[in-house]
């Protein structure tokens, strides 16, 4: 029904110039909406050291208690258009729990619907035998849309990759947009 709306809507406000272009743009809609997501296997990184390395220190918000971190030269984009880090949910009182995670952005295919963005967690961290423990049955969960996510850590993810990170996708950009959505600011300095 979606598609449906969006073709019609795409219809009334546009006007083609030409008849045979304006088919072959709504061929190519069309087959972005109905494009079928295939994990691209990619290996895991080395397990890395909590206490060095590029880490990135996520800021929630100013009631947030946890410290969680992302390791920025981990950030990649998959084959598969997702894309990939290391992360640290680290605790307040400074336990670290580092897992291999993706986040597949849905932003932009989907007429008002951005909310099938998926994470998926990929392996969980053995710091103390240096190796990757891989869930059982790991499956790429909802993670549901800018302004309804249920997962406040992971919505200043989201906001990198899927809001401003889909409009440019190399890695270095990937980078710059959790720096940006990550960063820590003065409440009081009104001029941001």
């Amino acid at each position: 029904m979606k598609k449906l709306i969006f073709t019609a809507l795409f219809f009334c406000f546009t006007t083609p110039v030409h008849a045979e272009s304006s088919m072959e743009f709504a061929e190519k809609l069309q087959d972005l909406s109905d494009r079928v997501f295939e994990e691209s296997k990619v290996p895991l990184p080395a397990v890395p050291n909590a206490q060095s390395g590029d880490w990135f220190d996520l800021y929630v918000n100013n009631q947030f208690t946890g410290k969680p971190r992302i390791l920025l030269s981990s950030i990649t984009q998959a084959p598969d258009g997702s894309v990939r880090y290391v992360f640290n949910n680290r605790s307040a009182g400074g336990s670290d729990n580092i897992t291999a995670e993706g986040i597949y952005c849905v932003t932009g295919t989907k007429l008002l619907d951005s909310e099938g963005s998926r994470i998926k967690t990929f392996g969980y961290a053995d710091t103390v035998n240096n190796r990757w423990i891989e869930p059982r049955n790991a499956q790429w969960q909802m993670l549901g849309g800018k302004n309804n996510s249920r997962d406040k850590i992971r919505r200043v993810l989201y906001n990198a990759f899927c809001t401003h990170g889909f409009l440019s996708r190399t890695d270095d950009d990937l980078r710059t947009w959790v720096k940006q959505e990550g960063a820590a600011f003065d409440k009081n300095d009104y001029s941001k």
